[in-house]
């Protein structure tokens, strides 16, 4: 019995695996285009927040480098992580798929669908050279089956990102202008080290140890909390509200440290890119997989739907091909979003069935493109949200508290509509496209990663 299980294990995944293929093969396109395709350095943070960036009007850090590039390109304002949590938000981008389609809803527990086309894969096939760096984190799917590895990065971004950039350096100035295309993918891992602070000081440690707020950023303005929210967000929030005024403010300082971290880094693969000549050949992209609490609302890190956790930097740049210096405070982006734009700069059609939109348009200013009138976010199987540009919509599963937020009005996200009867019609509207959009969806489905000690109890039965 347990061979035949494990030989029906094996042939689903060969022949997963060979369907994967075939697809790839069908796919591949015709004969390389008379004008050479751009290169493609697609750049990501961990746990960045929207606002942590200079260029966006932060006052309480530095980042030249990011800032240097949002002035070279356009940056998106209203951006949303697909599933704000490393593994989902991650496997979004690289498949342009949902969670609930690709299979990655929650970190390390269901695996990416093994007949589903990434990234990687998707380049490599057309003629590019697929290449990756830091962190991957895209559960199920080891990226040396995806891509060319220069060197691996997960555990602390302050030891590893250093190794990444050099990496990439490396790798950039031994091109040359006019070569075999590139898809230079890098992970960076801050300033996701500030989940190790929290660890380290959740209130178990004295403030008197920790020293004083070197620099102290104020508390935000949305600081504080509705008590009837979710259940999801209340247990979300144990253990932190404990914290005096000057640890959060200590969180917050060392949190945009880290996000400097971040910003010498890419500064350095920046440098490399303008050394070699490859920047007017050469399409950049940056965001995050999410963002951070970062004391709004009280909260920490991520897996929530607020737009600290949920909203993320988005920039692109590619000198003399798109709008410099440009901030679109109108579009609803998605990370579902960067699989179809790379794709269609680079000259191909994307992987099939995509869930988001190029934005090939906007970032060359055809602003009269019809774009999409809502965008929706889903947080590891238990909860989403639906965002327009005037409001925002969350429920959680199980929970009859659903929230309802003005975004214009109440940015913060403070006062909840959504038991306000003048609000009944925008609540039935925003629910109704939530559930058409998940009715939509090809749901596959999930099957976990079996456990080392669930295998061994397997093999002794």
């Amino acid at each position: 019995m347990n061979d035949l299980h494990t030989n029906r294990r094996g042939f689903l995944k060969t022949s997963g695996m060979g369907a994967l293929a075939l697809m790839l093969a069908e796919r591949r396109a015709p004969a390389a285009p008379e004008k050479r395709p751009p290169n493609i350095l697609f750049m990501h943070t961990d746990q960045q927040h929207w606002e942590a960036m200079s260029a966006f009007g932060c006052t309480h850090l530095r980042t030249p480098a990011m800032d240097r590039l949002a002035a070279a390109g356009t940056s998106f304002s209203l951006a949303y992580s697909a599933n704000p949590v490393c593994c989902p938000a991650r496997a979004c981008w690289y498949t342009g798929r949902a969670s609930q389609e690709n299979g990655v809803i929650m970190n390390d527990r269901w695996p990416i669908a093994p007949d589903m086309p990434d990234l990687g894969q998707w380049f490599s096939a057309r003629g590019y050279d697929a290449v990756y760096a830091g962190k991957w984190h895209v559960t199920g799917r080891q990226f040396m089956q995806s891509f060319r590895v220069l060197t691996p990065g997960s555990g602390i971004g302050e030891l590893t990102d250093g190794v990444v950039a050099r990496a990439a350096e490396g790798f950039l100035r031994s091109r040359k202008s006019g070569g075999k295309p590139f898809f230079l993918n890098l992970g960076f891992l801050q300033p996701h080290d500030c989940c190790y602070w929290v660890f380290e000081h959740h209130g178990d440690e004295p403030l008197t140890k920790l020293g004083p707020v070197p620099v102290p950023p104020p508390l935000p303005p949305n600081y504080t909390f509705d008590p009837t929210e979710p259940e999801l967000i209340r247990q979300r929030r144990k253990g932190i509200t404990a914290w005096t005024a000057d640890q959060w403010r200590w969180y917050l300082w060392n949190y945009y440290r880290m996000v400097e971290m971040a910003d010498a880094e890419i500064g350095r693969v920046l440098d490399a890119l303008d050394d070699a000549g490859l920047a007017e050949e050469t399409l950049v992209v940056l965001t995050a997989d999410h963002g951070d609490g970062l004391a709004r609302h009280q909260m920490v890190s991520k897996m929530f739907l607020y737009d600290e956790a949920a909203r993320v930097p988005f920039i692109a740049a590619w000198p003399g091909q798109l709008q410099a210096g440009r901030r679109d405070e109108r579009h609803l982006v998605s990370g579902l979003d960067v699989a179809p734009t790379v794709c269609d700069f680079a000259g191909f059609a994307p992987p099939p069935k995509m869930r988001g939109m190029s934005l090939r348009p906007l970032l060359e200013g055809r602003d009269a493109t019809p774009w999409r009138e809502f965008i929706v976010s889903d947080t590891q199987g238990t909860g989403r949200m639906v965002r327009t540009p005037e409001y925002k919509y969350i429920a959680y599963h199980n929970d009859p508290m659903t929230q309802l937020f003005d975004m214009r009005a109440d940015p913060g996200e403070l006062k909840n509509l959504a038991t306000a009867a003048a609000q009944a019609d925008i609540v039935r509207d925003l629910a109704s496209r939530l559930d058409a959009w998940e009715k939509a969806l090809e749901i596959l489905p999930l099957k976990e990663i079996e456990s080392p000690k669930k295998r061994k109890r397997a093999r002794q039965s």
